[in-house]
């Protein structure tokens, strides 16, 4: 098993041990079936390791009517990398000449978030803020950890995108911090207040403080 599967969750894992298995693509109801989940929840998984690169959407071939099934696929290859480089020409090339670059990248990283926080909610709608932040920046391939200090700590390590985070912290850093924010999201006391890289070679770190006006959370 590569360290990229070994970081998604036992779960997670066996989505895709089961795509890899059967080699083809195969719908959400034939997987969810054979691992034993909920459709929602594994059409959950399934969306979140095609973000990751390690699966593959495609859509039904058919000629009778209705609307065609999704099927999901394993990747082949390096799909990582590749995305990697598109993010790299998309740094160098598109966002390094933009005015504002910073708060730009901290919004788009909190829509990013946003979206991963409905879909999480979807399926896990009474999970806590900090504990949905966790398990959303470890299905990205994280290593997170939670420090409980006088505010928490969000721990990250590694970061998938540390060469180009490098490069250009004023883009990939702030678009992390927009990234926590949005996973959190509305409706909860907590939010990214700064994010500190390199507090060690292989370590970041998020600090998370209370909204203006929440009271103490009784389980956040």
């Amino acid at each position: 098993m590569s360290e990229a599967t070994q970081r998604l969750g036992p779960m997670r894992a066996e989505v895709l041990d089961h795509l890899r298995d059967v080699g083809g693509a195969v719908g959400v109801g034939d997987v969810a079936a054979a691992v034993g989940l909920h459709p929602n929840t594994t059409r959950f998984h399934l969306d979140a390791l095609a973000r990751a690169g390690l699966a593959v959407r495609d859509v039904e071939q058919r000629t009778q009517r209705g609307r065609p099934k999704i099927l999901y696929r394993a990747a082949h290859g390096h799909q990582s990398g590749r995305f990697e480089s598109l993010a790299d020409a998309m740094v160098r090339h598109f966002a390094r000449g933009v005015d504002n670059r910073s708060e730009r990248a901290t919004d788009a990283g909190t829509a990013w978030g946003d979206e991963l926080r409905r879909a999480r909610q979807e399926v896990e709608p009474d999970q806590p803020p900090l504990e949905r932040l966790v398990a959303a920046m470890n299905d990205l391939g994280y290593q997170p950890h939670l420090v409980e200090e006088t505010d928490p700590v969000l721990e990250l390590r590694p970061c998938p995108y540390a060469a180009l985070a490098d490069a250009d912290p004023a883009v990939i850093c702030q678009l992390h911090l927009g990234l926590v924010r949005g996973i959190l999201g509305p409706g909860q006391p907590w939010t990214a207040t700064e994010i500190r890289p390199w507090v060690t070679p292989t370590t970041c770190r998020v600090l998370l403080g209370r909204k203006a006006g929440s009271a103490e959370p009784a389980n956040a």
